[in-house]
């Protein structure tokens, strides 16, 4: 019985370098997306986290390794662009959220359109309540309403409607390097 060698991408491979760029790359937009767009936009009350959106879609789609690093990534981003107030806090929580929403992705769910919002409906979930304890440091007088109203609430809606467009933007950017992954 004769094993043949199997094809083993390495770190500096040509599909692993273009991976690492084109997943950079939807990281980066996303980001520049969230900070600059959606802030001057002055009718929508809130951002959406499309950095979250992003991180989910990669852990989704390529594995709770490739979400915890574009994770570590857009953490390190957000803290660059002014969205958080300890140093740490946010590549923590996108780590975090890429791994869980990887893993769960590889041991429970499907990778569908509903799953995808699933997965974005408590991502969401768990940013919420992130921006309620973050307001709730942040300010002196605290008054739950008007964070829930101002706040969490319309953030949060914000990022379940822009994650249905970011869902196929995410396919798209991972689909050349899982060519078995169909669009469904």
């Amino acid at each position: 019985m004769e094993f043949k060698e199997q094809k083993h991408h390495g770190l500096f491979s040509s599909q692993t370098v273009g991976r690492i760029l084109l997943f950079s790359v939807l990281i980066f937009l996303s980001g520049v997306l969230q900070s600059s767009l959606f802030s001057a936009i002055v009718f929508i009350p809130a951002t959406p986290d499309l950095l979250l959106i992003s991180v989910i879609g990669l852990a989704v789609y390529d594995g709770e390794r490739s979400g915890a690093v574009a994770g570590i990534s857009a953490g390190v981003l957000a803290e660059a662009f002014g969205g958080g107030a300890h140093i740490l806090f946010f590549p923590l929580f996108y780590m975090l959220c890429g791994y869980f929403f990887g893993v769960v992705s590889r041991v429970f769910l499907n990778r569908n359109f509903i799953s995808w919002m699933l997965y974005i409906l408590i991502g969401a979930a768990f940013r919420s309540s992130l921006s309620i304890i973050h307001s709730m440091f942040a300010e002196n007088d605290i008054n739950l309403y008007l964070i829930f109203t101002e706040i969490v609430i319309p953030e949060y809606f914000l990022t379940l409607l822009c994650s249905i467009p970011m869902y196929f933007i995410v396919r798209m950017t991972v689909r050349p390097f899982h060519k078995k992954i169909e669009m469904e």
